[in-house]
């Protein structure tokens, strides 16, 4: 996978000195009214009206404000690394805080919201600058896979999401995106024994992991009913909140974008967009 390296100067949007840039070409930033009492929030508006959420608290407003122009350019860059044609799309949401025991609102009408810890005293890669450069082109990706309700062996829609999210992250910032992709080969140079990617996601997460993420009243419906679990929203795990052997994920991501990769190399890059389009476009019978 090739990076361009003229792209982080030609995205100085997201460059780490200049991120605070109040707009960027084919970018809105608006204030609007939050429908959370806690948090502000801006819409940032795209080409083709593609928008996403940026909530934020009283405590992270400059590092909201910061990365907003960037985390926009992110919308024009997914519409084109994946053919995305729809008009007035909403993508997952963001909220920069500095609570570190924060739980995002989750349910059937809140569109998923990624948390980015503005303390820092939060791990390095729930931090600002990460999460914006690194997390959300590969979540956004998964936002996109899912448009239909489409469902994919999850070796597909991790290697796709690792493959376009990395090429989005190359664009943002190329060196990030070559340390990135190397740490996930170094994983599968030291995996022992086969990856076994058909059976990847063969997995349930533990129900107390869950318990421990969601809201006061999430937990108390959890506990009253064992089939209860809130939909939506994003969650965190480790490889200790599975209840199946997750002990080669990382080096089942890298051999996903290693699939993804060969398939550029043999078919091009559009031809592999054009697929990964057919798949997820078709609806659950």
């Amino acid at each position: 996978m090739m990076f361009p390296s003229g792209a982080w100067a030609s995205i100085p949007e997201c460059h780490e000195a200049q991120a605070s840039a109040a707009v960027a070409s084919g970018v809105v930033i608006e204030e609007v009214k939050s429908d959370d009492a806690q948090l502000q929030l801006l819409r940032v508006t795209a080409r083709r009206g593609a928008f996403m959420h940026i909530y934020f608290d009283e405590n992270s407003e400059a590092d909201a404000r910061r990365y907003a122009a960037c985390l926009g350019t992110q919308l024009n860059l997914h519409a084109n690394e994946l053919l995305d044609q729809r008009t007035g799309a909403q993508l997952a949401s963001v909220v920069f805080t500095a609570d570190l025991n924060y739980i995002p609102a989750r349910g059937e009408k809140i569109k998923t919201r990624w948390v980015i810890f503005t303390d820092p005293k939060a791990l390095e890669g729930l931090r600002p600058r990460p999460m914006v450069i690194k997390t959300l082109p590969h979540e956004q990706i998964h936002d996109f896979q899912s448009r239909n309700g489409a469902i994919a062996p999850l070796w597909f829609e991790e290697g796709h999401a690792t493959w376009a999210g990395l090429r989005i992250t190359g664009m943002l910032d190329p060196e990030a995106a070559r340390v990135e992709r190397e740490e996930r080969l170094a994983e599968l140079r030291s995996a022992n024994g086969p990856v076994n990617l058909s059976g990847w996601g063969q997995r349930k997460v533990k129900r107390e992991t869950i318990l421990r993420q969601v809201s006061p009243e999430d937990r108390v419906q959890m506990e009253s009913d064992p089939n209860f679990y809130p939909k939506d929203g994003s969650y965190t795990f480790t490889i200790d909140d599975f209840e199946t052997d997750e002990s080669m994920a990382g080096a089942r991501y890298a051999a996903a974008l290693l699939m993804f990769e060969g398939l550029e190399q043999r078919h091009g890059a559009n031809k592999v967009r054009r697929w990964v389009l057919d798949v997820t476009q078709l609806r659950p019978k």
